[in-house]
């Protein structure tokens, strides 16, 4: 049954602005199976940097509000903004209200970690996100993990086809990994290697050349994501690789999205990686910048099928964690109890 706005009284501040980055997907997933639930009310941060009048008042109206709850979704650097501001002139309201990090950074301040605890609960996106915040006194920390709706259909986990295919899906850049990737298609000419994803400007010549050079490297544009199946369009590949070292990774939707279409992914052992991949289970972690290391894990799937779909099967059962519906009603109860009556 869905709850009255006068019964819940929540708004969702976050950013929705187009395109659909990480953080528009996270908060459009959230505002989505909310509002099956109960009444909210959106409050769009894109808008508010942009100084748009009545979004602004609608955001300061929001926070100064003795009555309602709220749900915010943002990175660290809005989320000390706004706790700030909750925990200085509306810390009934804070206590009422739930808050969603999203990002790979973690605050080490003592000071803002009392500001969190004040918040009803605050929600990371992985067990190493938690221990930091648990690390530095932050005590209402729970995991909800970057989610995605359960997929219409389940992969088939399909027999090793002759010959390996990998997917790169991501930002093609060095700081991604791509070079690395490249790398690998040099050493690997059996293996094909399969790009999609916004090329950077620093880098669009250097892989122009490779993929002139490489016939087993094909380059498929940018995907859209929006209007597309992601898992459908990454179930038609073997392997994913990720071999990122942006030292300011998050949670990456792309490993998401290939769980449920039961790829596994070979992925850097940098940031938070290793809780989204379980190394030799679901797939493989190797070291930044180790294009030895991901040529020998290709060699070891290409030649072992067995390997290759236990790893499959072990991808696809993992995603049964990254699924909202299993999120929701602990997110609901929480939004809809408020710890303190409303004023």
């Amino acid at each position: 049954m869905k709850m009255s706005k006068g019964a819940s009284g929540i708004t969702y501040i976050g950013s929705f602005p187009p395109p659909f980055g990480g953080v528009t997907v996270k908060n459009a997933l959230l505002v989505k199976y909310l509002s099956e639930r109960m009444s909210i009310d959106k409050i769009d941060l894109s808008l508010v940097k942009r100084f748009s009048p009545e979004e602004c008042g609608r955001l300061l109206g929001s926070l100064f509000s003795p009555k309602g709850a709220l749900a915010i979704g943002v990175s660290l650097d809005w989320c000390k903004r706004l706790v700030g501001l909750l925990y200085r002139f509306n810390r009934a309201k804070l206590g009422r209200s739930v808050i969603f990090m999203m990002g790979g950074t973690i605050p080490q301040s003592a000071s803002f970690a009392q500001e969190l605890n004040s918040a009803k609960r605050v929600y990371v996106e992985t067990k190493t996100m938690k221990a930091q915040l648990l690390a530095v006194g932050v005590e209402n920390a729970a995991i909800y993990p970057n989610c995605r709706e359960r997929h219409d259909t389940t992969p088939a986990i399909r027999g090793s086809r002759n010959g390996l295919s990998a997917v790169f899906f991501s930002c093609i850049s060095k700081v991604k990994g791509a070079d690395i990737v490249i790398e690998a298609a040099r050493s690997l000419p059996g293996i094909d290697f399969h790009f999609y994803g916004r090329i950077d400007e620093g880098y669009a010549a250097e892989f122009a050349e490779s993929c002139a050079q490489l016939p087993n490297v094909r380059y498929h544009g940018v995907y859209d994501s929006a209007n597309g199946d992601v898992v459908g369009e990454i179930s038609r590949y073997d392997v994913h690789l990720f071999p990122t070292v942006y030292p300011n990774e998050g949670v990456p939707g792309v490993i998401v999205e290939t769980k449920m279409a039961g790829v596994p992914t070979i992925a850097t052992d940098v940031c938070f990686n290793a809780d989204l991949v379980e190394d030799g289970v679901d797939g493989f972690l190797i070291r930044p910048h180790g294009s030895d290391e991901l040529v020998d894990r290709l060699l070891v799937l290409n030649g072992s099928p067995e390997t290759l779909d236990a790893l499959r099967g072990s991808a696809l059962r993992s995603a049964e964690e990254y699924c909202i519906d299993r999120y929701l009603d602990g997110i609901l109860e929480e939004l809809a109890s408020p710890s303190s009556p409303e004023v």
